[in-house]
């Protein structure tokens, strides 16, 4: 989507795609009836994000991941206050 709008570069934020500290989310798990994790598995979320850096690379797009934690190795990683000063 940003890449429509002219994006020519995308910094991730967040993006750990796993279990960190036991949790699925850094504010803690979601109150029932809301899912969590449950049948998406993070590892399905990592093939997807693998497929979109494939394609980001055909457009031209630049996808740095900022994240501190993550179980993505499918783009750059570099962290968020060296992609700010650039």
């Amino acid at each position: 989507m940003a890449h429509q709008f002219g994006a020519s570069r995308v910094l991730l934020l967040g993006y750990d795609m796993q279990r960190t500290g036991g949790k699925s989310h850094w504010h803690g798990d979601h109150p029932r009836p809301l899912g969590n994790l449950g049948k998406l598995l993070p590892n399905k979320w990592v093939l997807q994000m693998d497929r979109l850096a494939q394609d980001a690379v055909e457009r031209g797009l630049e996808i740095i991941n900022c994240s501190r934690e993550t179980a993505l190795r499918c783009f750059p990683r570099k962290p968020i206050v060296e992609c700010l000063g650039e």
